[in-house]
């Protein structure tokens, strides 16, 4: 079934339908659906029998989405200094190379590229959220092109599995969140979001449901500690979620599985099981399987209008709405006071930020961009942490703790944000937000943003003629391979040409 992207105006969000249809195994006709109490076998099931032909269309149209948005974010991140770095030290491990960069004219082996991929995906800040559970496109996305390309899976075997990793991924998050008095010390994403790359490389590879638990248990022991409680120290860490890491070991597990090595088939199961591991303090288990095949959460998923963190996208989504009723000139602000949770109170107003990472989670600085007409929708550059007059607007910005904010983060995944523009004139100006753009509920960014968004993103790497194909081709992608997308996003020797004299001129 192709979907003419041409025809959608809008993301639909109810993604709900019968219990989808499981496709036996090919390595083992006579096999049944899983039954029963054992968590792990019951998703591993499912995973390997996901099937395009039963998933509805609202999931494929959202899916098709969320694959572009971070394939663009990849291909721009990619032309950062950092990425560049990064880059650098994968092509020193040497190998076979089978995959591509986005944005770049190198080939890497699979896991090493699908790294570089996800790590360029998320530096600009740009990648895909849901509050609370992270950037789960990024987790999935960039290690499922890689592994999809090596093997040279159809486009619709792609999307299934990246569908199969949003799903996994989500549920594992929710089901293995702890409490905020344990989320107060101990605190992942990558952690566990390893498991939704792990999840479409096993159903990239055709494994069975057995081999499929296999991958489970050997992607647990490739799973970064959770260390985002030291994150938002000086200097914060230039790896940031570290799903350039998850990456790596989702691709590695799953092609050791596909050769037959072991791992622990229970790992989800049990006072022992991974949510230990992953330090959480409780786990429903029931989450993991409520609804699987019939509500699939990546239609909670909210592509980013701002290059910064998700989580502070209701202060700058305030101050739009503030200024398209009458424009706030900079010069006559006297001060502007957030009231929010407690998480922004504590870390995002800290040292100046040196680089554009810390940038991405400082909100007075980004509050005094929005202001001046230089939002960090338009990406963030080093030169914005130099400028007086940001300094100067962002001073006036304090943060304080608002009533029932952290109730609300903690017990709905709210984000709550009061907004008070004082200005000179003795007026006020106030607004209030709680749920950021894109995602259900909130200011709308749909398709036609998306696209907006995406070439945005993509044409200073592939000029607007080739950054309108790898659009065309991902919104089609029933038409087309994992290879022939991979192939789009990369530079063409014209446009490599012209971007290495704009480096030569440069210097």
């Amino acid at each position: 079934m192709i979907q003419q992207h041409h025809l959608s105006t809008e993301i639909p969000t109810s993604g709900r339908v019968r219990a989808i249809g499981l496709l036996d195994d090919a390595s083992d006709p006579g096999a049944k659906p899983v039954t029963g109490s054992c968590v792990t076998a019951q998703v591993a099931d499912y995973v390997s029998r996901i099937r395009y032909e039963d998933l509805p269309p609202d999931v494929i149209a959202r899916a098709k989405w969320l694959v572009a948005d971070n394939v663009a974010c990849a291909i721009a991140g990619s032309q950062t200094g950092i990425a560049a770095s990064f880059l650098e030290y994968q092509e020193s491990n040497g190998g076979r190379p089978t995959a591509a960069v986005l944005g770049r004219s190198t080939r890497l082996p699979a896991p090493q590229a699908a790294a570089v991929n996800a790590y360029a995906a998320t530096l600009l800040s740009f990648d895909d959220s849901l509050v609370r559970l992270g950037h789960p496109g990024t987790s999935v996305i960039p290690g499922a092109i890689a592994v999809a390309e090596e093997l040279d899976r159809p486009g619709s075997e792609l999307l299934v599995a990246i569908i199969a990793g949003y799903e996994m991924s989500l549920r594992l998050g929710t089901a293995i969140r702890p409490s905020p008095e344990r989320a107060a010390a101990v605190l992942g994403l990558a952690t566990w979001q390893i498991y939704g790359a792990a999840s479409a490389v096993a159903r990239l590879h055709r494994l069975s449901p057995a081999a499929t638990r296999d991958v489970f248990g050997l992607t647990a022991q490739h799973a970064p500690v959770p260390f985002l409680r030291k994150f938002h120290g000086r200097p914060m860490p230039w790896l940031k979620n570290n799903y350039s890491w998850a990456t790596i070991g989702a691709v590695t597990a799953g092609s050791l599985a596909a050769r037959g090595f072991a791992g622990s088939r229970d790992i989800f199961d049990g006072e022992t099981g991974f949510w230990r591991m992953a330090g959480s303090d409780q786990y429903d288990n029931v989450e993991m399987t409520r609804a699987l095949g019939s509500e699939f959460r990546l239609m909670q998923v909210g592509c980013k209008p701002y290059g910064c963190c998700r989580w502070v996208h209701p202060a700058l989504d305030v101050l739009r709405t503030l200024a398209a009723e009458q424009p706030i000139e900079p010069a006559k602000v006297a001060r502007i006071e957030v009231a929010t949770f407690g998480e922004i109170v504590r870390d995002f107003a800290g040292k100046w930020p040196d680089t554009i990472i810390e940038a991405q989670f400082h909100l007075p600085l980004l509050i005094a961009l929005e202001l001046l007409g230089r939002s960090s929708a338009g990406g963030l550059v080093e030169s914005a942490l130099e400028e007086p007059q940001a300094r100067g607007l962002a001073a006036k910005v304090s943060l304080s703790l608002l009533s029932g904010a952290d109730d609300a983060f903690f017990g709905r995944s709210l984000l709550p944000f009061r907004l008070k523009v004082m200005l000179t004139d003795g007026s006020v100006r106030e607004g209030y937000a709680e749920i950021p753009g894109g995602a259900p509920g909130g200011p709308p960014f749909g398709p036609d943003e998306i696209a907006r968004k995406f070439h945005v993103l993509v044409e200073p790497s592939l000029g607007g003629p080739q950054s309108q194909r790898l659009l065309d081709a991902v919104l089609d992608i029933e038409t087309t391979s994992a290879r022939e997308i991979a192939a789009l996003a990369q530079p063409s020797r014209r446009e490599s040409n012209r971007a290495k004299q704009g480096r030569s001129d440069e210097r």
